[in-house]
């Protein structure tokens, strides 16, 4: 989706509404871009789920801070 967007930017196709498809996919986004996979391994007892658990909930955060932005 992110390529076909752009390359119709590229082309000129539909110039100002493949530019704004383009500019605004969450591809093109720097802080969604910044956000890594979650490495905690997984959980094998109640302690590493709640460590799981607070890696997943910080990865969530950060997507929905980088999508508000």
């Amino acid at each position: 989706m992110a390529t076909s967007a752009r390359r119709l930017a590229e082309l000129s196709m539909v110039p100002p509404l493949a530019k704004e498809i383009a500019d605004n996919l969450p591809a093109s986004n720097a802080g969604i871009q910044a956000i890594t996979a979650i490495t905690t391994p997984d959980a094998t007892d109640a302690t590493t789920v709640i460590t799981l658990a607070n890696a997943t909930k910080a990865k969530v955060n950060a997507l929905i801070a980088a999508l508000k932005a």
